[in-house]
Formats: structure tokens, C-alpha cells, sequence
């Protein structure tokens, strides 16, 4: 049994309550333009999706992007920074915390989240599609959409991937089945008529949709990496083969790849940004990274709660995450 303990407001209501200004609507679709050129191949800049594993705190998240965004600015010619404002956080087993848009007034303090961020830094957000039926809530002031590794073989996941208007990131399956991912993405850019949200909908396909790399778990439980130079070739050479069109891949530095250590994140962005230095093909293909990161380092169940602490994975501080940031600059 269901039980029914609370209703949604109406997308279209919660859009009139909380609405982006004239001023913060053009900032947004120019950031959307430059998150676009990027990935299709119109700009020579890094992609860097940075952020909390969670948003819990939209105290902390702001006092966060506020400090990014003047990082952000010191690298502007060569990174486009792109916080991460995840407000639904998947589960392995659904214990434990599950996001902001789970509290009573989730939905809407999670749109308000993401507009205070885009007020305060200048910063144009990132967020997890958990649930494809939320996106409408989010569709015109979230830039980036992930769709995660236990989501990606989802039908409903894929199909609303190709109708959204801006980047959607597809993470690899967590068995790293290559096909599956690639089946993933083909469906994410072609059109498709299907039933959504109580209608029937078409969609024109999203040539946005791309790969995010985020390291496989072997039925041992073991994290294996998935971003070396060898793997990403022959992903490219997959790519090819699938006939996936503007090939685009991010590479996720947590997760599997870095077998859960946050510590290993900037070594991995590092080595990221230098494979691209030293070969056209994967400076081609690699349009960016993923770190998670948040103003204190690590995560309140190891090291203790604290403001600006993730209550989920651990992640790097806000200190140590400008001394990456600053010197992937250099590198590029």
C-alpha cells in the first residue's frame, strides 16, 4: 500500500512563486550557450562540475558558490565552473539521506536553492534527475542534468534525457557495460514520442546527451578506474562505431574512479587535464571533470558534523578544491 501523505504544488505555480529575473534568464542562457559550445566542440574551455555530494544546507551551499564564484573568476578564460546543487541523492539501498526535495517543502526549497545560487555567485547550477516526473520544476534554472549509473538503463531516465533543453550527463552503468552506456546515449539524442506526466509528449532529441565516467564495480565489489588513455580511446572508437554524434565524455574523479577516496580526486583532475595537454584525441573527446567538493573536507559521519560538511560521500574542502582548480589553469 501507498499512502498518500502530502501533494506537490503545480509546476507552472511554483515557477509563477519563485521566477528568475529578466536579467537572471539571460544570464542563464548564456552560460547554457557556453556549457553547449564546450561540449559540442565550439570552445577550447574545461568543464568542471564542482559541488557537495548532497545539498543539504542552503546556507552552506550559497556561502560555498559565493567563494567558487570568485575562484570561477580567476580562471574564466580557460574553465567554465559549474557548481554541483544535487537536491535528489540516489541510493544504493535508499538508507540514508535521500535529498533536499524529500522534505516537506522539498521541491520548493530545492527550485529556491538553485535560483539564490544563480542571485548570489553568478553561478548557473547542476542536479541530479533522480526523478525524470520533477524535471519540470527545474527545466529553466538548472543547467546540467546528471542521470546516475543505478538510473541509466532506465527507459523513462533516457526518454526525458531527450527532451531537455540543456547538457545531460549520462553516467556509465556501474558493471561499466559499455553498450548499455552507449544504448543510453543514442536514445538520449534521438527523438521520441512517448507518455509523460499524465500526456502524451514527443521530444526532438538531445545532442546535448553525453558520457560521464565515473569508474565500474566488478561483482566483487571492487572499484576499477575507466578514465585511462586507453579507455577513453577505445570508448571514442565506440562512440564511432554507434554513430554518436559531437562524442563527449566528463570524467567523474570520485566515485569507482577514485574507490571512494576524495583524497584522490585532484591527482585524477590533474592527470585529466594533462592526458588532454599531451594528445589532440583525448583533448577532443574529455570536455571536463567532476569533483566533489563542499567548504569542509571530508564527510560528518567520519570526521564529525560541521557547517559546510557533507553528510554523504566525503568530500574535498573548499580550500584545497581552489588550489586544484588554480592549478589545472596552469595546465591548460
Amino acid at each position: 500500500m501507498i499512502e498518500i501523505v502530502g501533494r506537490l504544488p503545480v509546476a507552472v505555480d511554483l515557477k509563477r512563486e519563485l521566477a528568475l529575473t529578466e536579467a537572471q534568464r539571460k544570464l542563464k542562457r548564456l552560460r547554457d550557450e557556453l556549457v553547449a559550445r564546450i561540449l559540442a566542440g565550439r570552445s577550447d574551455k574545461f568543464l568542471m562540475l564542482v559541488g557537495p555530494c548532497s545539498a543539504d544546507s542552503a546556507d552552506a551551499v550559497l556561502e560555498y558558490t559565493a567563494a567558487l564564484a570568485k575562484v570561477a573568476a580567476k580562471v574564466q578564460d580557460k574553465i567554465l565552473i559549474v557548481p554541483r546543487v544535487f537536491t535528489a541523492k540516489p541510493r544504493t539501498t535508499t538508507a540514508g539521506y535521500m535529498g533536499l526535495v524529500h522534505d516537506a517543502d522539498g521541491i520548493k526549497a530545492a527550485r529556491r536553492l538553485h535560483i539564490d545560487v544563480l542571485r548570489t555567485s553568478g553561478l548557473v547550477t547542476a542536479d541530479e534527475l533522480l526523478y525524470p516526473s520533477l524535471y519540470p520544476y527545474f527545466d529553466d534554472v538548472v543547467s546540467y542534468f546528471v542521470v546516475g549509473a543505478r538510473s541509466i538503463e532506465n527507459q523513462e531516465h533516457r526518454l526525458v534525457a531527450s527532451g531537455i533543453n540543456v547538457a545531460v550527463g549520462m553516467k556509465n552503468p556501474q558493471s561499466g557495460n559499455v553498450p548499455t552506456h552507449i544504448n543510453a546515449i543514442t536514445a538520449a539524442q534521438n527523438h521520441h514520442s512517448f507518455l509523460y506526466n499524465g500526456h502524451r509528449v514527443r521530444t526532438g532529441g538531445n545532442y546535448l546527451a553525453h558520457a560521464i565516467l565515473r569508474g565500474t564495480v566488478g561483482p566483487d565489489g571492487k572499484n576499477t578506474p575507466n578514465y585511462s588513455n586507453d579507455s577513453l580511446l577505445a570508448l571514442r572508437d565506440a562512440f564511432s562505431t554507434a554513430g554518436i554524434s559531437r562524442p563527449a565524455v566528463i570524467v567523474d574523479a570520485n566515485h569507482a574512479n577514485s574507490d571512494k577516496d576524495h583524497t584522490k580526486q585532484p591527482k585524477i583532475a590533474l592527470d585529466i587535464v594533462r592526458m588532454r595537454k599531451n594528445s589532440p584525441a583525448i583533448a577532443q573527446l574529455v570536455k571536463g571533470v567532476m569533483v566533489e567538493s563542499y567548504i569542509l573536507e571530508g564527510n560528518a559521519e567520519k570526521d564529525g558534523p560541521g557547517f559546510g560538511r557533507s553528510i554523504t560521500d566525503s568530500c574535498l574542502s573548499l580550500e584545497d578544491t581552489e588550489k586544484l582548480i588554480l592549478e589545472m589553469a596552469e595546465i591548460l
